[in-house]
């Protein structure tokens, strides 16, 4: 879809209106000119529910849509994909072109939005209805403005920045300097932050955008350019908002049984499951038969041991004969790995035991996150679970780093950190490494990221964000389920013979090219429809 074409089709042509709850479950609506249907409080609803819906990411790919996070995570150092027809392997190997579809898909579902968005806010100036409501209206579309311009640029680096229709009169638009896509994401959440509620009591607007949503995507865009102290204080600002923490359980927390919004304060925004418009998050490419998205060798080495000190520390206690003995709870929360109890039922299971070429998928590792544990899960059943963009742990580690950045590892460092391992019941960073250097501190908020937000689609954006690509973008290892054959798995009804070892082999040969691969390509149908749009490096 070409840029123009997207910011006049939301005039033009029908809004998909689905969304995040039941009040945004909506008809569609068509109408000719913004104000032409404005004229009612209930219109408004609509037209603004429709921005909301391309936050649904891959959308309109059915085997693919509820995979996202975990779609994201393949594309980096965390995992692979063992199916290559499905693109992520192109993203990982570095072979992508400016003919993928998903490039196409993240363009234009982020446009689409971003339209939708400008015709919003063009009829709120001069709505032909009264209401105490109308600041939250614009507030809530500026916000998903910035929320579709972050993803742009944190892909895609130089985009056209359009935020009112009329800017199409003049014409094909051209790449605009990041830095002022990121000066507009902050100018449209500083307006949006105090007309945004703290929290909604009333059902029907449960999932909307709230103030600590703003504020935590702020905190995210000036990390991710590298604004440290502004990005430390709006951090802090949610922070002390008083409306978040920690879910207890870490495990827990990703379970549907789990995610109402009166018991989980971590959940800052989500995407609500529901069957008919949000059916099933993680679903059954990742589980079944031959599984595509499985965890890497690396990532599991990346998990500290229990008591704080990384594996490759010689006082750590970590033992290469058992190497899953005493790690980060959250290793064992995560990913299952050899050996570990395993009651959930997938199609795959030959014989009455596991057959580890198919159900571990040849890396010896398969994601555990959002899986409940002991559900039967098949092609057709998948997990119920909402869909979480933001929640308050990111918001401790973006004012960690930040933090850290600014002004080096203060107290309020290590207690952010601590906070998260407290969780898990680890050993605290203040009590395993109190004295680290701001360098030091840097390489473990790194790790500790990796690890607290796995599958959660933010190890590419960490990864690009540092430059550091070309270090960790290597062959994906894992292990060789050949040797791996005869150990026994917990509720497997098999015993264990003598000859299973961990035999360590490259699953995925990988390549990355640092003048070309930190971006990815701006879809080729965009570069032949508008001669003022220029291709990203090594993409011509």
């Amino acid at each position: 879809m070409k840029v123009k074409n997207k910011i006049t089709t939301i005039i033009l042509t029908s809004l998909l209106i689905f969304s995040c709850s039941d009040y945004l479950e909506t008809s569609p609506k068509d109408f000719a000119t913004p104000n032409a249907y404005i004229e009612s409080e209930a219109t408004a609803e609509i037209m603004l529910n429709g921005v909301y819906k391309k936050l649904d990411y891959f959308e309109t790919d059915a085997s693919y849509a509820k995979v996202q996070s975990f779609y994201l995570d393949v594309m980096s150092d965390n995992a692979f994909n063992r199916s290559p027809w499905e693109g992520a392997t192109d993203f990982a190997r570095g072979t992508v072109t400016a003919e993928a579809t998903r490039v196409a898909w993240k363009w234009d579902r982020n446009y689409l939005g971003i339209a939708r968005a400008n015709s919003f806010l063009d009829a709120m100036e001069n709505p032909n209805f009264a209401s105490d409501n109308i600041p939250r209206y614009t507030a809530e579309a500026k916000f998903l403005r910035a929320w579709y311009y972050a993803d742009l640029i944190n892909f895609f680096g130089n985009v056209p920045l359009i935020i009112v229709t009329a800017d199409l009169e003049n014409g094909q638009p051209e790449n605009t300097p990041k830095a002022e896509t990121v000066a507009q994401i902050i100018k449209d959440l500083n307006e949006a932050i105090p007309e945004l509620p703290l929290k909604y009591s009333d059902a029907k607007n449960i999932g909307r955008i709230t103030k600590g949503a703003a504020l935590a995507l702020k905190s995210r865009v000036l990390l991710y350019n590298e604004m440290w102290a502004e990005a430390a204080d709006a951090a802090k600002e949610c922070m002390d908002l008083g409306v978040y923490s920690l879910f207890p359980d870490y495990e827990g927390l990703f379970l549907e049984e789990n995610e109402s919004a009166v018991t989980n304060s971590e959940a800052i925004l989500e995407v609500f499951y529901t069957p008919q418009t949000n059916p099933s998050f993680f679903q059954m490419p990742l589980m079944e038969w031959w599984p595509s998205y499985l965890p890497t060798l690396q990532l599991a080495e990346s998990y500290y041991m229990a008591n704080g000190l990384p594996i490759t520390d010689p006082s750590s206690g970590y033992d290469p004969d058992n190497p899953y003995m005493n790690r980060d709870p959250r290793l064992s929360m995560s990913i299952y790995y050899p050996g570990a109890p395993w009651t959930v039922e997938f199609w795959g299971r030959i014989g009455g035991r596991f057959e580890e070429n198919w159900i571990l998928g040849g890396s010896g590792f398969k994601p555990k996150k959002w899986i409940n544990d002991g559900k039967q899960m098949d092609r057709n059943n998948g997990e119920g679970n909402n869909k979480l963009f933001i929640r308050y742990a990111e918001v401790l580690l973006n004012y960690a780093e930040a933090k850290n950045e600014a002004s080096g590892p203060d107290a309020t460092v290590y207690a952010a950190i601590d906070e998260l391992r407290n969780r898990v019941g680890m050993t605290t960073l203040s009590a395993a490494m109190p004295a680290l250097s701001q360098s030091e501190m840097r390489e473990v908020i790194r790790n500790e990221r990796r690890i607290e937000l796995v599958f959660e689609g933010h190890r590419l954006s960490d990864i690009r964000r540092w430059r550091i690509m070309e270090d960790v973008m290597v062959d994906a290892l894992g292990y060789d389920p050949e040797y791996l054959g005869n150990m026994a798995y917990p509720g497997d009804g098999m015993g264990t013979t003598e000859d299973w070892q961990y035999v360590t082999r490259v699953i995925d040969f990988r390549s990355f090219n640092p003048q070309r691969d930190y971006l990815w390509p701006i879809p080729q149908s965009e570069i032949n429809s508008n001669p003022n749009i220029n291709q990203n490096p090594g993409y011509n």
